[in-house]
Protein backbone atom coordinates (compact mmCIF):
# COMPACT_ATOMS: atom_id res chain seq x y z
CA UNK A 1 0.00 0.00 0.00
CA UNK A 2 2.42 2.50 1.13
CA UNK A 3 4.82 1.52 -2.13
CA UNK A 4 1.41 2.01 -4.56
CA UNK A 5 0.94 5.62 -2.51
CA UNK A 6 4.78 6.26 -3.46
CA UNK A 7 4.31 5.78 -6.64
CA UNK A 8 1.14 7.71 -7.09
CA UNK A 9 2.55 10.84 -5.54
CA UNK A 10 5.60 10.75 -7.53
CA UNK A 11 3.90 10.37 -10.70
CA UNK A 12 1.99 13.65 -9.55
CA UNK A 13 -1.41 11.80 -8.14
CA UNK A 14 -1.06 14.22 -5.22
CA UNK A 15 -0.79 13.32 -1.33
CA UNK A 16 -2.10 9.47 0.33
CA UNK A 17 -2.76 9.13 4.15
CA UNK A 18 -1.25 6.29 5.50
CA UNK A 19 -2.70 4.84 8.83
CA UNK A 20 0.20 3.78 11.02
CA UNK A 21 -0.51 1.65 13.64
CA UNK A 22 1.95 1.69 16.85
CA UNK A 23 2.44 0.95 20.34
CA UNK A 24 4.84 2.12 22.68
CA UNK A 25 6.65 -0.97 24.33
CA UNK A 26 7.69 0.82 27.81
CA UNK A 27 6.01 2.94 29.69
CA UNK A 28 5.12 6.44 29.34
CA UNK A 29 9.04 7.33 30.93
CA UNK A 30 11.92 5.93 32.36
CA UNK A 31 10.21 6.63 36.21
CA UNK A 32 7.09 4.64 34.19
CA UNK A 33 7.18 0.94 34.48
CA UNK A 34 3.97 0.67 32.26
CA UNK A 35 3.05 -2.28 34.29
CA UNK A 36 -0.85 -1.38 33.87
CA UNK A 37 -1.12 -3.43 30.26
CA UNK A 38 -1.42 -7.27 30.17
CA UNK A 39 1.86 -9.04 29.66
CA UNK A 40 0.23 -10.94 26.81
CA UNK A 41 -0.45 -7.46 25.24
CA UNK A 42 2.63 -6.34 25.24
CA UNK A 43 4.33 -9.83 23.88
CA UNK A 44 1.99 -9.36 21.08
CA UNK A 45 2.56 -6.39 20.14
CA UNK A 46 6.83 -7.22 20.61
CA UNK A 47 5.98 -9.98 18.47
CA UNK A 48 5.18 -7.51 15.15
CA UNK A 49 7.69 -5.29 15.97
CA UNK A 50 9.09 -4.52 12.77
CA UNK A 51 12.68 -3.80 13.16
CA UNK A 52 13.52 -7.62 14.19
CA UNK A 53 11.33 -8.28 12.36
CA UNK A 54 12.78 -7.22 9.24
CA UNK A 55 16.39 -8.05 10.34
CA UNK A 56 14.87 -11.80 10.04
CA UNK A 57 13.85 -11.04 6.25
CA UNK A 58 16.92 -9.64 5.54
CA UNK A 59 18.77 -12.37 7.18
CA UNK A 60 16.55 -14.98 5.22
CA UNK A 61 17.17 -13.62 2.64
CA UNK A 62 21.05 -13.94 3.24
CA UNK A 63 22.54 -10.98 4.33
CA UNK A 64 25.36 -11.45 6.24
CA UNK A 65 24.49 -10.91 10.38
CA UNK A 66 27.25 -9.24 10.39
CA UNK A 67 26.56 -6.53 8.36
CA UNK A 68 23.37 -6.53 10.17
CA UNK A 69 24.94 -5.97 13.31
CA UNK A 70 27.07 -3.01 11.67
CA UNK A 71 24.28 -1.31 10.73
CA UNK A 72 23.09 -1.55 13.95
CA UNK A 73 26.07 -0.04 15.80
CA UNK A 74 26.28 2.64 13.26
CA UNK A 75 22.41 3.35 14.17
CA UNK A 76 23.04 3.73 17.46
CA UNK A 77 26.40 5.55 17.57
CA UNK A 78 24.93 7.91 15.60
CA UNK A 79 21.77 8.60 17.90
CA UNK A 80 24.39 8.73 21.15
CA UNK A 81 26.78 11.18 18.77
CA UNK A 82 23.40 13.16 18.25
CA UNK A 83 22.39 13.03 22.05
CA UNK A 84 25.63 14.00 23.24
CA UNK A 85 25.94 16.70 20.86
CA UNK A 86 22.33 17.83 21.88
CA UNK A 87 22.69 18.02 25.98
CA UNK A 88 26.37 20.03 25.15
CA UNK A 89 24.94 22.59 22.67
CA UNK A 90 22.85 25.82 24.08
CA UNK A 91 19.15 25.76 24.79
CA UNK A 92 17.03 26.85 21.86
CA UNK A 93 15.89 29.99 21.88
CA UNK A 94 12.33 30.65 23.26
CA UNK A 95 11.11 32.35 20.18
CA UNK A 96 11.66 29.02 18.57
CA UNK A 97 9.18 26.70 20.36
CA UNK A 98 6.50 28.04 17.99
CA UNK A 99 7.76 27.27 14.92
CA UNK A 100 7.40 24.46 12.39
CA UNK A 101 4.51 23.14 14.75
CA UNK A 102 1.68 23.74 12.23
CA UNK A 103 1.72 24.11 9.00
CA UNK A 104 1.65 27.86 7.74
CA UNK A 105 5.02 27.80 10.11
CA UNK A 106 4.05 29.99 13.07
CA UNK A 107 1.00 30.15 15.99
CA UNK A 108 1.05 34.00 16.14
CA UNK A 109 -2.34 34.00 14.07
CA UNK A 110 -3.67 31.69 17.15
CA UNK A 111 -3.07 33.75 20.15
Amino acid sequence: MAQAALGRARDGGGPALIEALTYRHGGHSRADPGKYRPDTEVREWMARDPLPAYRAVLAGRGVDPAALDAIDGNAREAVDQATEEAKAGPPPRLELAGTNVWADGGNAWRN
